[in-house]
């Protein structure tokens, strides 16, 4: 798996992981969560905080993930959107099609 493969399939176990951390906030009726970034390192463990309507927004494109500041890569990514506490990133290529292929909502 060549290393771009590998940051894109990292960042979608980060996705899975926050999904179902947003079905346990839906069941307590939260109006945020603490996600975690899921950016392409694997070793990141750095907690993002978003409104359940964010994350909701977001979470319509199956391309479209958070990251923290300074953590995009721009090889796989561009930024479509800047938080003060979070960037929001488009997967690019070949790194938004296993992002569509692997979205838990579809």
């Amino acid at each position: 798996m060549d290393r771009h493969a590998r940051l894109a399939r990292n960042e979608t176990i980060f996705r899975e992981v926050n999904e179902r951390i947003e079905e346990l906030a839906q069941r307590g009726e939260f109006d945020s969560l603490d996600i975690l970034c899921e950016c392409g390192n694997a070793d990141c463990k750095e907690p993002l905080r978003v409104s359940i309507v964010e994350y909701e927004r977001v979470r319509q494109h199956p391309t479209d993930f958070f990251v923290a500041p300074g953590h995009v890569i721009p090889a796989i990514e561009k930024v479509i959107d800047e938080k003060q506490s979070f960037d929001v990133v488009r997967k690019l290529a070949e790194e938004g099609e296993l992002a569509r292929k692997t979205d838990p909502r579809s």
